[in-house]
């Protein structure tokens, strides 16, 4: 057996016996899910920023190294997750959020520069909230 099949075969196996662990436990920060829709107020549109692969980012007031993200689809929609050191979980952290947009360097003259930063954009949404959540921007 050649080394690089060994590393798969071996590769292979930790997956497979990882994956059957008996016990399943949850990782991450507990959160609530987090389904909301960017929306263009004037200037521009979602489907451009679909196209570049743009994200949303909130960040915990409460809990500042705590943040959530997701991508931007085509019609502005978005679904964020909370990614940290103890793992993951879909949803976002109950409190209160700042917001921003996370695009590169050529997407980012799609919105007002402000959009770009949490200190700047002035968006912000309450975790979790029984209505519905538009993150509304402007070119």
């Amino acid at each position: 057996m050649r080394l690089g099949d060994a590393i798969v075969v071996v590769l292979s196996l930790s997956t497979v016996l990882l994956g059957c662990s008996k016990t399943e436990q949850a990782t991450g920060p507990k959160t609530v899910p987090l389904r909301g829709k960017l929306i263009f107020t004037k200037g521009g549109d979602a489907k451009s920023i679909y196209n570049r692969q743009g994200r949303i980012e909130l960040e915990s007031v409460e809990q500042p190294t705590i943040h959530a993200m997701g991508s931007i689809e085509e019609d502005g929609s978005f679904t964020v997750a909370t990614v940290t050191s103890d793992g993951s979980s879909p949803g976002a952290v109950p409190g209160n959020h700042r917001v921003r947009l996370d695009l590169d360097d050529q997407a980012q003259r799609l919105v007002a520069p402000q959009f770009l930063d949490f200190a700047k954009s002035g968006l912000k949404i309450t975790v979790p909230t029984d209505k519905p959540i538009e993150i509304q921007v402007f070119r």
